[in-house]
This record gives C-alpha cells, structure tokens and sequence, in this order.
C-alpha cells in the first residue's frame, strides 16, 4: 500500500460500495466499501474473492450462466455447504456516486444511484433502480455510453484477457463501439429498421384495403341512384302528405271559432260570480283589518304589562346586589388590618436575622485567606511525586515492551507449533480419506447404465421422429384444407352476391311488368273472386316465343296478353260484367288445326302454348322486314295480315306499330327473361347451398384435424423432452464416468502432494520447537528484574497517594469556607431585600382600607333611591292589568263579527266554482279541437315544408279524400320499385370519405417511411464519423502505451474491410526484439499486456467509472508487475480501479484493502488487512511456490 498516495477520492462518477447476501459463496448479507480509487482485494486462493466480480457481471444483467461460472443461473444462489443449509434468494446491490452527472436521462439529477438484482430459486429475476423495479433493458440503457455492462470493457476478469486478445474482428468491433458511444445508435437502428419493416406491413394492408373499398366504391354506386330515385318518390309522397295534413288542419281551425263563441258567453256569467264573491272578500278583509287592530293595542298593552315586570324584577335585583358588594366590602376591610399586623411582625424579625448574619461574615473572611495559602503548598508537593512515578512509569513501559515482546514471540511460536500440528493431523486425515475414496471408486458399473440410457434414448428419437412426420402431414392437410375453405368461401360469396343481383333484377322485371298486368277495377276482381278465377294464369304467363319475334307476338296479341286462361274443370262464365273490358281463354277448346293456305311461314308457328290461338292468330303470317311487308301486302286476302320482327303488323288495308311507351311493349320479353331469371336464381340457390354444406363439412374436418394436430404437438412436446432428459442423463452419466476417472488422476496427485506436506510440516515444527525453548529462557531471567521494579513502584504509589490526600482535604477545608461565604452574603442580601417589600405592602394595605371605607360610606343613599323606584313601578302595574282586560274584550267581539263574514264567502265560493265548472268544461270541448289542430300542425312542422308558402300554393278546390286517393296511388309506385337500399347513399359517402382518409394515411405512411429511411441514414453517417474519430484515437492511445508496458515495440488497429458499419478490428503488437506477428503466438504475459494496453487505451478515451481487474497481473514478471502498476497509479486519478491480486507490487500500490476469508467451509467473509502482514503472507505464498 502506497503512504504517498492520496486517498482524495475524484468527483467523477464511481461505484463507492457493494452489498451483497446469498450471492455464490457470500450466504451472509455483506457490505463492501471502496473509498479510495485503488482498492486491493485479497485472500487465498478459492475464497471467493471472484465472486465479488461476479456480483458486479450479474447484477448489470448477465445472462450467460458459463460467464458466471456455471451451470446454470440458479448457481449463483448459495448452495449451502457442510454447515449451512441454502437459500432461496440471491441479491446484489450497486451504489454508484454519480456527483457529475455522468449517467444521463432522467437520472442525471440523482446523486446516488442504486442499481439492485434479486433472482430466486423459482427462476424470478427483479431489477431495481433507486428501489423502484424495473426491467434489465432499463439497467442497460442507463449505462449504455459509460462503458459499463456484462461484458464491457470495464471488468477484467479472469480468462478474459485471452478472450480479448482471441477475439474475432466483429467482436472487438464492440469494445470500440462502446467506448465510441454508438451502443445506443446501433439499438436506435435496430428499432428503426422494425419501423421501417412495420410500416411496410402496413403499406401493403392499406393497399389491399384501397382497392377492397374501390370494389365496393363501384357496388354502391349503382345501389345508390336506385336510392336517390326512391327518395324523389317518397319526397313527393311528402308533398301530398303535408298538403293533406295542411286540409285537416283547415278544418279544425273552423272548428275551433265556433266553439271560442259560446266560451265567450260562459265566460260572461262567470265573471258576475267572481265579482259578488270579491265584494265579501272586501268586507272580510276590512273587518281582519279591525281585528288586526284591535290585537295590535292588545298586544301593546300586554307588552307594555310584561316590561312592568321585567323593571321590577331588575330594581329588586340591584337593591339586592348593592346590599351584597357593600356587605363584601367591609369583610375586606378586616382581612386588609389583620394582614398588615402579621408584615410588622415579620419585618422586626428579618431585622434580628439581618445583625446575626454580620457577625458571622466577619468571622469566615480571615479564615477563607490562610486556607488558600495551604492549598497551594499542597499542590506543590503532589506535582514532585507525580514527577518520581512518571519516571518509573517510563522505565516500565521499556521493561513491559520487552517483556511482552518476549511472550509473543512464545505465543506466535506456540500458535506455529499448533498450526503445523494441525496441519500435520489434516493431512494424515485427508491421506486417509483419499485412500479410502480412492478405493470406493468403481467405474465398471456406470458403462452399463449408460448403454441402458443410449438404447433408451434411441428409442425415443425414433418416435419423436415419426410423431414429428405425423404432425407435419395433418400441418400439410389442414393447410389443404384452408386453402379450400377460402377458395368455397369466395365461390360462395359469388354466389350469393349472384343471388342478390338476380333478386333485384327479377324485383324490377316483376315492377315492370306488374302495371301491364294490372285491373284497375275493383269490381273486375270481384268478378272474378267470385267465378273462382282470379288464380287463373294470364296468356302473358302460358306461352313461349322463339327468340327474335318476341315483338311480332306482342303486336298481334297486345288485347289478349293479359287474357285469363281458364284451366281445366272450369268454363268461361256466361255472364260477362258490363261496361267493363276483360278477356279469356278456355283450355277445354283443345287445339284446332287451321287450313294453310299459303306457303309463307306463320306466326303461330314461332308461338308454343297450351291455349289453342290458331282461331286468332291462324292467318297471321311472317315477313322479313318492313320492304317485304309492302311487298306481299297487295296479295293478302280478307282475314290475312303480316307481321315484321320488329312489331308492323299490317292486312290488306290496315297497318299497326306499338309504341316504346305502350303497356305491353316487351311483355313477352319481360316474362320469358322472369322465368329465366327464376330458374337461374333457383339453380344458383340450390348450388350454394350445396357449397355452404361442403364448407361446413371441410370446417368441421379442419377443426378435427386441428384438434388431432394439437394432440399430436403435445405428444411430441413430450417426446421431445423425454428425449431432452434421456440425453441430460447420458451426458450426466458420461460426465460422471469421466469426472471418475479425472478424479482418480487428481487423488493420485493429492497424496504425493500430502506425503511432500507432511515431510515439510515435521521440520517445521522441530524448527519453531527450538525458536520456543530460547524465548522461554529470556523470559526467566526478566522475570527477577521485575520484582524489583514493582518494589519501587509501590514506594512510588504510597508517596503520590499521601500528598494527594492531603491535597484534597485542603481543597475540600477552603471549599467549605467558600460556600459558607457565600451562603452568609445570599441570607444578608435576601434579609434587606424582604423587609423592604414587606414596608412598601404595609403602605399599600393603609390605601386600600381608606378606598373600602369611602366606598361603603356612598352606598346608603343610590339603595334608598332604589327601593322608591320600585314602589312607583308596582303602582304602574296595576293600572296596566285594567287596560289589558278592556283590549281582550274588543279583540273577541271583533272576532264573532268576521266569523259570519266567512260564512258568506263560502257560499259565493261555491257559487264561482260552478261558474268555473261550465267554463272549464267549454274550454274542454274548446281544447280537444285546438289539440286536435296542434297534432296536426305539428305533424305538418314535422314534414319540414314552410306553412305559409304550403296555403298559398295549395289549389283552392282541394278536397281531403282526393289528396289521399294521390297519397295512396304515389306509395303504390314506390312499392312497386321494390327492395331498396337506403343506406346506399350513405355508405357510399362514408366509404368515399374512408377512401380520402386511407388515401391521406397512403401518403402519411410514404412520408413516415422517408423519414425512417432519412433516419437510418442518418444513424449510420453519424456512426461512421463517431466510429472512425474513436479508431483513430484508441489507434494512437495504443501505440503510446504499449511502449511504456513493454519497455520499447509497437502495436496497432487494423480494419478488416472498408465499409465503417460493419468492418471488424484487429490488433497487430510487436515487442521489443520481435518482428510483428500473429498474437497466438505471444506468450501468456505478453497477451496480458497487450490486452492491457488495449484496454487502457480504451479508458484513457471514454473513462469508465470504474475498472475491476481480476489477477490480470499473474502471468506478469516483477519488471511488467512495475510497468503495470505504474500505468495503473497514472490513471487512476480520473479512473477507480479495483483489483483482485496476489502480487505484492500490485497490493502495495493500494490505496484501501479488502480482505476475503473462507474459515467457514464454503462461507466467504471479509476481515480487516494489516499491510505488512499481507505482503508477508504473498512472500510466503512466493516462496512456497517456487519451493
């Protein structure tokens, strides 16, 4: 330990303690403090001084068990031990002084940080900052630029030089990135890059979502014309509704002024009766009026009786009073005179005290001088005794110095003699117990179990791999199966959006062809209710028309379209309704065969029905087109006629077109193109059903086969661990059968190892056995010399101790004549100090008697006064009780008078209320007619038409029931457009505006992908300059230390390619005397120092808060030892270092020691270092090892 060194600890950021419980060998709850910035932690080998490193690694978020040294993390919880049992729960603690604000964030305002990691049996791992939990990335990032982490550079520990020095190029990249600083910009990447790739995903939904909502765009375009035409209709249906509404209210008005009149002549009479009662109400309230009066003098006189009382009750209290304060006074007056008697006698004995207390003063103060002259005579001679055994006190302290030297060199002889005992006795018990493990070894039983384990093992990979063919074929199969389910579920929906379009498309065939069908007479349905005919078909329904003179049949049978045909069983009635127009056909006619009389083709002939039209049609024949019309037509007889395709139909003299606009233009069309619709819709119905049933099916086998899936997943999850645990046992038993035989190679060692011990440990002992028997002589002779200086020392003790009592009885004697000086001048000044107050309260009691006097004197008069007062006020009283009986009288005939009064109001009371009755059931009458009118005008606001604009445009003539007959014909029209999708309009305003707001999110997600991209870019040109600044400085650092650590060579980085982003570092080193060669090929000590260098290069860049080296120094000679620590002490002004050594050139540069024990098996504790004895200890540990 350097004493030169100053233990001033910097300002930077630094880790001042440790707190540890659980953690590996550290069971007990331990508190490591680092106060300087170079601290040593030392202890014999396997005493868990790593440990302390492993705390550090563990608790900033490793998770590599083998980094920990071990098997798995559940390691790092102390196991317990021959004496110990283990824990459930291991803790680690890291406080940190961050004074400069070196840690940023949120946390760059706390001084101290506390970084916390619990982790438990159960496999829990909880992270703490300043005691608020948190997760591991948290812990990460707040150190994330500082250098500290897991495996950052800033923790050396054993084995990971020569991870260092073999690193690959991309890992000591990282090194560099972290000193650079750019850990966080490569997390930033990370998190950018899943940005960008989310918001492509993104993107493409969108896209897929645009062009669905197009499709729909186009769908609800149509649907929504229908709906705007539908609302045109109903607008007009509006229209007539609040006109109808506009006629009732009409009527209600009238009705409503003849009823105001009669109300006008009940209102009349009941105004009579309201004016009778009045008059009474008027005479009522002038007689309350009187009475009101007549309680107010009444009141005044009781009120003016209860103040008499009141004045009288108070006079004969102040009488009371007076006599009392008077009676009170003169008590006084005697206790005053009694009071000023007792002060005189107290004064004349104060008086007697006060001469008694002078005599005495007198007598003390000449005694007080010669006692102080004593007193200091005394103290003379105790300071020469004290002087004698001072000087035999330093003659004993030589003596005992020696003496005790004496008998701990004994003791430490002793204590050799029983250490080298022990250690012989440990070892003959250790040679025992390895001879007797070495022979319980057997290794021939575990070859079998393992052959067992491997058959085992086989067995199950076998079937875990055919369970794994199982689940990959039903993986193939319900992918099959999905895949067919999606493509029944698009040909379904097809289907039924099919189905959906044949239904509007027959909804608007049907609404067109309806009017031409349709009887506008009452009585023509009735007619035919009544024969039994209104099922029959109409011939529109019974024929068929080969395609293309569809036309030509409508011309020739436009009157007979909407013709009944009577079916079998019934007969055309005989009596037909008058002034009505209807037509029939009766199939019972059969068919008949026309005489041809020419050779030109005939219309009946393109005509297929059940009906018999040859007596209509049977002379009707075809032509071509219009010119061959013209040209056959002069050769037509009587009863002949021809047709066109497109609908001439002309005879001999006579020709016939119908119009676009005719009623039965394309009936036939219409109608065949129905039943086509019809048979298609059916068909198409049918084959979805068929295909909604195969879907359901192939959903029901999928979910089979799921479930069969999910078994078989689960029964290879099985396999695949027992599989796991058959291999875990194998390696378990393979690693149990070599650990056997590496540790009957190690037992053999042992014992050579104990028989060498045990021959050193006996000469050792015949060794201190001498070095004992020399002290004890020494010891023999000290002891007759000292006797004689206990002699002396008694003579010494005997002298000093008679002076100092008589010292003291002389300070305790001038003591006492001190306080009983004082004592006598307190009495004297207390003495005067009473006796003048008691003069001065003697003057004060004379004044008072003469104030209690005066004022009993002046009382006799104001009670004399008093007492008349009250005479004449009990005269006053009786005069009032008259006035009061007088005013009682007037208030009860007044009274009686108004009681009859109410009498009459009651009657005229009754009187108004039938008045009102007939009113009110007038007005009744009055408002059934005005609310009736009020429902009507508010069911007329509710159409949203202006009621005076609808007066005035509605026709004068207007007659209610024939706006309704309108009303009705209008909603038979909107009826007949059928299904109608109102929301049309709608939902295509919402999608439209839905596509506007993807559009916008389109071009949001554009731009947000730009910037991302911008970003990254951004991140990596920031990167390269960050990275490249740190190469070429650490690069420089590093060809400045590797001289100073090796004495001479030189080194360098290198890059591996030139892309700065992913480029790797290489070290190139060549020492002294050396040419430049691969570092495998240094020695282990020139790998340290490389290493070192490196990292030291590193520090002097970014700084660490803190270094932990763990026995860097042991490949290390004494002159590289100098170099190392030279370099460390030169650093560690701005760098706390904490070391883990045996080398005493290392301990001695230590400013702050720590030492780790184990004295209880597996249980490691911390003791407090001497320096020197440690330094010994590594000289001794030196020595043994090159013995």
């Amino acid at each position: 330990m350097n004493p030169n060194k100053s233990n001033v600890i910097s300002k930077r950021m630094r880790l001042s303690q440790i707190k540890i419980a659980g953690f590996k060998s550290f069971v007990d709850p331990v508190r490591i403090a680092f106060p300087a910035n170079v601290t040593a932690i030392v202890g014999p080998n396997g005493c868990g001084k790593s440990n302390v490193i492993d705390a550090v690694r563990w608790v900033m978020g490793e998770s590599s068990a083998k980094n920990l040294r071990g098997e798995s993390l559940e390691d790092v919880i102390f196991s317990g031990s021959s004496t110990r049992k283990s824990v459930g729960q291991a803790s680690v603690e890291l406080i940190f002084d961050n004074s400069d604000g070196r840690v940023k964030g949120e946390y760059a305002g706390y001084s101290v940080i506390s970084v916390k990691r619990q982790a438990t049996r159960a496999g829990q791992s909880k992270y703490f900052l300043n005691n608020t939990r948190c997760r591991r990335r948290d812990i990460a990032d707040i150190f994330l630029g500082t250098g500290l982490g897991p495996r950052s550079y800033s923790i050396i520990e054993q084995g990971m030089v020569s991870r260092i020095i073999d690193a690959k190029p991309d890992e000591l990249r990282v090194y560099l990135e972290e000193a650079a600083g750019i850990s966080k910009y490569k997390e930033r990447r990370r998190e950018t890059e899943t940005r960008i790739r989310h918001t492509r995903e993104n993107l493409d939904r969108l896209n897929d979502l645009i062009e669905e909502i197009e499709n729909q765009l186009q769908r609800l375009q149509r649907q929504s014309k229908s709906a705007e035409k539908y609302k045109r209709l109903k607008q007009d249906a509006r229209r007539l509704e609040a006109e109808s509404l506009l006629l009732q209210k009409i009527s209600c008005d009238s009705e409503i002024e003849g009823q105001n009149r009669e109300l006008a002549t009940v209102e009349t009479t009941m105004q009579e009766k309201v004016a009778q009662f009045r008059r009474i109400e008027k005479l009522i309230e002038e007689a309350r009026q009187q009475l009101l009066t007549a309680g107010d003098q009444h009141n005044e006189v009781q009120s003016q009786y209860y103040r008499l009382g009141s004045d009288i009750s108070t006079q004969e209290q102040s009488i009371e009073h007076q006599n009392s304060l008077r009676q009170h006074d003169q008590q006084e007056v005697e206790k005053i005179r009694q009071s000023k008697l007792d002060s005189q006698q107290i004064i004349t004995l104060d008086q007697q005290k006060l001469q008694e207390c002078e005599t005495e003063l007198s007598t003390v103060r000449p005694q007080i001088k010669t006692g102080e002259q004593t007193l200091k005579k005394c103290q003379q001679v105790v300071i020469e005794s004290e002087n004698g055994m001072s000087s035999w006190q330093e003659q004993w302290d030589q003596f005992s110095r020696e003496y005790h030297q004496a008998h701990e060199s004994v003791q430490i002889e002793n204590r050799g003699i029983e250490h080298l005992e022990r250690q012989v006795t440990q070892s003959e018990t250790r040679r025992k117990r390895l001879l007797d493990e070495l022979d319980s070894l057997d290794t021939s039983s575990i070859e079998p179990v393992i052959e067992q384990l491997q058959r085992q093992a086989d067995a199950k990979i076998q079937e875990h791999a055919s369970t794994l063919e199982q689940v990959e074929a039903r993986a193939e199969e319900i992918q099959r199966l999905r895949e067919t389910i999606d493509t029944q579920s698009i040909q379904l929906d097809e289907q039924r959006n099919r189905v959906q379009t044949l239904r509007g498309r027959l909804s608007a065939l049907e609404a067109m062809q309806q009017p031409a069908l349709a009887e506008t007479s009452n009585e023509i349905q009735i007619w035919l209710e009544r024969h039994h005919l209104n099922t029959a078909k109409r011939l529109t329904e019974s024929i068929k028309v080969k395609q293309g003179f569809e036309k030509a049949a409508e011309v020739v049978l436009a009157p007979f379209l909407s013709a009944y045909c009577i079916s079998q069983g019934q007969s055309i009635p005989a009596s037909i309704l008058p002034d009505y127009s209807i037509s029939m056909f009766d199939r019972q006619g059969g068919r008949g065969e026309s005489p041809v009389t020419r050779d030109w083709p005939r219309l009946l002939d393109t005509i297929e029905c059940e009906i018999d039209l040859s007596s209509l049609i049977g002379n009707v024949y075809l032509c071509q087109d219009v010119q061959e019309l013209n040209q056959k037509r002069p050769m037509l007889e009587a009863g002949e006629s021809l047709v066109s395709p497109n609908g001439h139909w002309a005879g001999k003299n006579w020709m016939l077109q119908l119009g676009e606009q005719d009623q039965h233009s394309g009936m036939l069309g219409r109608e065949q193109e129905i039943g086509n619709i019809r048979r298609e819709q059916e068909q198409v119905t049918q084959s979805a059903m068929v295909l909604k049933s195969r879907v359901d099916g192939d959903r029901q086998s999928l979910q089979h086969i799921e479930q069969q899936w999910d078994e078989d997943q689960r029964m290879l999850n099985q396999l695949q661990q027992q599989v796991s645990d058959f291999r875990n046992q194998l390696t378990q038993r393979k690693g149990r059968a070599d650990q056997a035989q590496t540790r009957h190679q190690q037992l053999q060692e042992e014992l050579n190892e104990i028989d060498q011990g045990l021959e050193q440990y006996k000469s050792e002992l015949r060794t201190n056995s001498t070095k004992r028997n020399e002290c004890l002589t020494e010891i023999e002779r000290m002891t007759g010399q000292q006797d004689a200086m206990l002699e002396r020392k008694s003579r010494e003790q005997e002298s000093l101790l008679a002076s100092r009592n008589e010292l003291q009885q002389s300070r305790d004697h001038f003591h006492q004549l001190q306080m009983t000086l004082q004592s006598l001048e307190s009495d004297n000044r207390s003495i005067q100090t009473n006796t003048e107050r008691m003069v001065q309260q003697n003057e004060q009691y004379d004044r008072r008697i003469e104030e209690l006097t005066s004022a009993i004197n002046s009382a006799v008069e104001p009670i004399k006064a008093m007492e008349n007062s009250l005479q004449a006020l009990l005269q006053s009283r009786v005069e009032n009780e008259k006035a009061l009986r007088q005013a009682q009288e007037t208030v009860g005939r007044l009274d009686h008078e108004q009681r009859g009064l109410e009498t009459k109001r009651h009657q005229a009371q009754q009187d108004q209320d039938e008045a009102r009755d007939l009113l009110e059931s007038q007005r009744m009458r009055g408002q059934e007619f005005t609310i009736r009118s009020k429902t009507v005008g508010q069911a007329l606001q509710k159409t949203g038409f202006d009621l005076q604009q609808l007066e005035q445009e509605l026709d004068p003539e207007a007659d209610s029931e024939e706006w309704q007959n309108r009303l009705d014909s209008l909603y038979a029209r909107i009826d007949r457009l059928g299904p109608i999708n109102l929301a049309a309009i709608d939902e295509h305003r919402e999608q439209s505006e839905r596509k506007e707001y993807l559009d916008a999110q389109h071009q949001d997600l554009i731009s947000a992908l730009e910037t991302l991209e911008t970003a990254i870019r951004k991140i990596d040109r920031e990167t390269k300059d960050k990275f490249k600044d740190t190469f070429d400085q650490v690069n420089s650092r590093i060809a400045e230390r590797f001289p100073k650590l090796f004495g001479g060579g030189e080194a360098r980085l290198e890059l591996t390619e030139d892309n700065l982003l992913s480029t790797g570092v290489m070290i190139m080193a060549r020492p002294p005397g050396k040419r430049i060669t691969n570092l495998q090929l240094l020695s282990g000590g020139e790998k340290a120092m490389t290493a070192v260098a490196l990292i030291f290069a590193i520090f002097e860049l970014n700084p660490s808060p803190f270094c932990m080296l763990d026995e860097v120094d042991a490949p290390l000679d004494d002159a590289n030892v100098g170099r190392f620590c030279a370099m460390v002490e030169e650093m560690s002004e701005y760098v706390q270092f904490i070391m883990i050594s045996h080398n005493k050139i290392t301990i001695e540069l230590a400013q702050n020691l720590i030492g780790v024990t184990m004295h209880e098996p597996g249980v490691s504790r911390l003791v407090s270092v001497d320096v020197s004895e440690a330094i010994e200890a590594v000289e001794r540990a030196e020595q043994a090892g090159v013995q």
